[in-house]
């Protein structure tokens, strides 16, 4: 190779050193800013849409955001994050916040933050999580807004959550909008497969560790994309000269790493009654005593579904605009997976304003609506 480059013309080597030399120097301004990058960036600068804390419930807060401009939509709105991880994937950091477009658009934006449990909540039941912190959250909604009713928006876990009370206390609820929300759990993804009693032991899990561990949750939803991580690092590899694209990569690699905990008899519940009996697409799951028929949401229902999720497949959501009986449903199908349905780069421009504008058309006072 040496000896090619020099037999060849002396112009033709000096340009060809040249370009290596640009090169190089290119290179070294990537890697070198790309250091500094990460010596000053704050892999914690998330969740920075302003709001106050207007309700604590034992580890559970009320969030409400403030208004960014004048609230000019009376019915309120809160957000019921998975239970799984932080609620901040919600408002990762500025322009790359659903919470914080959303406020924008002068909505009254309230959030259930469900902090991180320890052992001494370890008795927590699935029922209580529904019938108890997220009703109160919700009464305490209504309470602050002076609204009857309140809209609710549940992402992933929490969409299912969401689901279940609106079928148990639809009186309260003005619109519903499910992002990635598990109903029928028997579907053909591979953690469906995974957790089938066959092959998964819940009561095993949660009599001999209390709790599914934070570090355990967190391998078991890397394996289902193992090269998630290499793919990662090879896109940053490519936006080493982009400073926002790497803050933005640093925050989501934060939230990834923010796993928490799922307690013991939740998880036992969760797992048996949606994984492996499919009770609540059956109409046969009871809640807090009652038995909960999804046949009995009637608010207008948005289900937002993505197309490559591998935790939650679109048909997975889509089967509850199949039985519920609101008279106005809505499916938004959108291109990307679980997390960037809400938090990735095309989503503020393809996703949120469909979702808003949805929202605000259906948020209005009774006698001021259309």
């Amino acid at each position: 190779m040496l000896s090619r480059l020099w037999s060849l013309p002396s112009a033709a080597t000096n340009a060809m050193v040249q370009t290596l030399q640009r090169e190089l120097e290119h290179m070294q301004d990537r890697f070198g800013g790309i250091y500094k990058l990460l010596l000053r960036a704050d892999p914690h600068a998330v969740a920075q849409t302003p709001a106050d804390e207007v309700f604590v419930d034992g580890k559970v807060r009320l969030l409400r955001y403030r208004a960014a401009a004048q609230r000019t939509h009376p019915v309120p709105l809160l957000i019921v994050p998975s239970l799984l991880n932080r609620y901040y994937l919600l408002d990762l950091v500025p322009g790359r916040s659903l919470i914080e477009y959303l406020v924008g658009c002068g909505i009254d934006v309230f959030l259930i933050d469900w902090g991180v449990p320890g052992p001494e909540d370890r008795s927590t039941t699935f029922d209580q999580y529904i019938t108890g912190y997220l009703r109160r959250a919700a009464q305490r909604v209504r309470a602050i807004s002076g609204q009857d009713q309140i809209s609710l928006l549940g992402y992933s876990m929490g969409g299912t959550f969401s689901a279940i009370f609106s079928a148990l206390y639809g009186r309260y609820v003005a619109n519903l909008v499910l992002v990635a929300a598990p109903i029928d759990f028997h579907d053909d993804s591979i953690l469906s497969q995974w957790t089938q009693k066959d092959r998964f032991n819940v009561d095993l899990v949660v009599d001999t560790l209390g709790a599914m561990p934070a570090a355990l949750m967190q391998a078991s939803f890397r394996m289902l994309k193992p090269t998630y991580q290499i793919a990662q690092q090879i896109a940053l590899a490519d936006q080493f000269g982009d400073t926002e694209a790497v803050q933005d990569f640093l925050a989501m690699q934060s939230w990834l790493d923010d796993n928490i905990p799922f307690l013991g008899e939740a998880y036992r519940t969760y797992i048996k009654e949606c994984y492996q009996e499919n009770h609540l697409m059956q109409g046969r799951l009871v809640v807090g005593g009652r038995r909960v028929d999804l046949a009995q949401i009637e608010a207008p229902l948005l289900t937002v579904v993505a197309t490559r999720d591998c935790i939650c497949p679109p048909q997975s959501s889509k089967v509850l605009n199949e039985i519920a009986t609101s008279a106005d449903k809505t499916i938004i199908e959108f291109p990307g997976g679980h997390t960037s349905i809400v938090a990735g780069v095309d989503a503020p421009q393809q996703l949120w304003p469909q979702l808003a504008s949805w929202l605000i058309a259906r948020s209005a006072e009774p006698d001021d609506a259309v």
